[in-house]
């Protein structure tokens, strides 16, 4: 009887998986301006928002926005590019429980070590027909199933690949060919799989230390598609290049810790989702394992932050969201978490410039500008060399020239003027 309960639980696992990403999603009937109505259907699977313009006069525009985020009740495009120009850009949140798209239009500085976008206006459009009761749980779960059930593929791909071959022969596996055997190394490792050219390219290893890998290899690493097992329970499932996780991936601890996203060399980086334990969530970017650049940490009852981090850290104020979607003036958080990522000793430096410089000065990138911001650089690289002296080295994580202040009324000359600072972050070592 038991036998009989493995198909329907098996089946009505498969349709549960088609059902989380084939339901359709939508805010329909925006009225964006007097002239245009929009209608934005998300693509779960695709991780994209599908775009329709129409104008008073029947005129009809299609086009996809890759998804930045999905949260509770909000979905947010990417940063995209404008036609205004070159250095424009623009944003949108689709909120389901307000029924409304939010378009944030920005404006990138240019210059040395800028990276900046400024707001430069925000507009709230309601819709008549919103469908947005997707679970963000359930999106995030399956995400996770489908990269299992990749490796499963793989798995059994390999598995019918090996069944046509014939076992080696020699007792030299440096001769070994196109056939099935099992070698151990004088390191103890164990091989066992495909060999080609006297070397294993896909298979299994166990490791002295009790793990166990399975995918394929090069030069005897993990190197391509496949799965670790740690003697600890640890587990990731993805890619691998000379040995390290590198590439995309999962990453699941024994403790109940998950991780969906980039990785180089066996570290957190690029964009990912780690989920912790106690339900809270950081969505955004990672730089040798520790979060760095623009997130969404939500906590487990529903708040979350939206800002920068830097190797770890909240950067700013950013913007804070209660529990019920409205967004609040932000006050700092507890710091997020931070003990799981900084480890090292971090210092933040912020240097502020002597002389002003015209605005043509900076936006021509002129001797005098120039020699306004590399005087900014070399009082960063001093005084992080002389915050790190005791430790003898440091690592720069951030370091990035702003404009601080505006002055369009300055005493001498008529031509605005602007006042430079550098901040940024450093690791001593």
């Amino acid at each position: 009887m038991k036998k009989l309960l493995i198909i329907p639980i098996f089946l009505s696992f498969l349709l549960f998986c088609n059902y989380a990403f084939s339901q359709s999603y939508y805010f329909k009937g925006c009225k964006i301006s007097n002239a245009v109505e929009a209608s934005y259907v998300i693509n779960i699977e695709k991780n994209v928002i599908e775009v329709e313009l129409k104008a008073v006069d029947g005129t009809v525009q299609n086009f996809s926005d890759a998804i930045k985020s999905i949260e509770k009740n909000k979905i947010v495009s990417q940063k995209i590019k404008s036609t205004k120009g070159k250095d424009f850009y623009y944003q949108y949140f689709l909120n389901s429980k307000t029924k409304s798209v939010t378009k944030l239009q920005f404006k990138k500085e240019s210059g040395a070590d800028i990276n900046l976008f400024n707001l430069l206006d925000k507009r709230k459009n309601f819709c008549l027909d919103v469908k947005g009761d997707w679970k963000k749980k359930k999106i995030d779960e399956q995400k996770i199933k489908k990269e299992e059930e990749k490796i499963l593929k793989a798995q059994e791909k390999m598995k019918k690949e090996q069944s046509k071959l014939i076992d080696c022969q020699d007792n030299d596996y440096k001769k070994w060919t196109k056939c099935i055997g099992k070698y151990q190394s004088e390191s103890g490792h164990k091989y066992d799989g495909l060999f080609q050219d006297g070397e294993i390219i896909k298979g299994t290893s166990i490791y002295p230390g009790g793990g166990k890998y399975v995918g394929v290899f090069k030069n005897f690493m993990p190197h391509g598609y496949g799965t670790f097992v740690w003697k600890n329970g640890d587990q990731y499932l993805g890619e691998w290049q000379n040995g390290k996780t590198h590439g995309s991936g999962t990453k699941i601890w024994s403790d109940g810790r998950e991780y969906v996203g980039g990785f180089k060399n066996d570290k957190m980086h690029g964009q990912g989702t780690l989920y912790y334990i106690d339900g809270n969530k950081y969505q955004g970017g990672f730089i040798d394992g520790k979060r760095h650049g623009e997130g969404t940490f939500t906590y487990s009852d529903g708040s979350a932050y939206i800002g920068r981090f830097i190797a770890g850290k909240e950067d700013g104020l950013g913007e804070c969201v209660s529990k019920d979607g409205k967004s609040l003036p932000c006050k700092s958080k507890a710091e997020t978490q931070t003990k799981d990522f900084t480890g090292k000793e971090t210092h933040k430096i912020s240097i502020i410039a002597k002389k002003w410089v015209r605005i043509s000065q900076y936006e021509a990138n002129s001797k005098k500008g120039k020699k306004v911001m590399n005087k900014l650089k070399l009082d960063f690289e001093s005084e992080a060399a002389e915050i790190c002296a005791s430790k003898g080295s440091y690592n720069t994580l951030e370091k990035r020239i702003e404009v601080l202040e505006i002055d369009e009324t300055p005493a001498y000359g008529l031509e605005t003027k602007l006042q430079l600072g550098i901040n940024g972050v450093i690791e001593c070592e």
